[in-house]
């Protein structure tokens, strides 16, 4: 690609980054994604152009912006979870491991509050929430077999499949954090519910190695 290709490409790039960044940061500030395009537009400096020639509508662009967002909590989870399956982080016990698992994850409370909201969003707009369907995220299956292989080491052997394994322990991690704000042992909470959940869908069985 010449030099002359490439240069449409990252301004395009640029302003994408632009935009997510600015429906992030007025998302942070008034705790909404109804926004106006207009407000979007004027937080990143871009004209209304601008927008529609990246985005369909202010639905798409958070989005967007949550799948983004996303990709950075799976892009430290995978690899912990690879690190306690290849030894070189590996704990003592379950609740040992399940608290470095949490230690790896984005402290950023946005992503969470963001995504409580688009629930609540999809959960009034059948449209709206097959965009969010998690059997439609590439990390589910992923994260499943991990998931299991992460209680082998532990002694436990997941007793549905990995896939629902997955989204169960991501629901609950999802559903503790949302209460960081009210709770004042948050971090305690996270990993009680978190291992309880592990612990629930699993039953005994001989470590790997053993």
């Amino acid at each position: 690609m010449s030099t002359g290709e490439q240069r449409p490409l990252r301004r395009r790039f640029e302003t994408r980054r632009r935009l997510l960044a600015a429906a992030a940061a007025l998302f942070e500030e008034h705790g909404t994604i109804r926004q106006s395009v207009e407000a979007i537009c004027s937080h990143a400096g871009y004209t209304r152009g601008a927008f529609y020639s990246n985005f369909s509508g202010v639905d798409e662009l958070y989005l967007a912006l949550h799948q983004e967002q996303a990709a950075a909590v799976w892009g430290r989870l995978l690899p912990a979870l690879d690190g306690q399956l290849d030894g070189s982080t590996r704990a003592d016990s379950l609740e040992q491991g399940v608290e470095r698992l949490l230690a790896s994850l984005p402290p950023e409370r946005e992503w969470y509050a963001l995504r409580a909201v688009l629930l609540a969003r999809a959960s009034a707009d059948s449209a709206f929430a097959q965009s969010m369907q998690l059997d439609r995220n590439p990390f589910v299956d992923e994260l499943g077999w991990r998931f299991q292989a992460f209680a082998a080491i532990y002694g436990r052997a997941p007793t549905v499949d990995p896939a629902l394994f997955a989204k169960a322990i991501v629901s609950a991690h999802i559903g503790a954090v949302s209460q960081t704000a009210v709770d004042g042992d948050a971090a305690r909470t996270r990993l009680v519910v978190v291992t309880g959940i592990i612990r629930g869908l699993t039953e005994a069985h001989p470590a790997r190695g053993s």
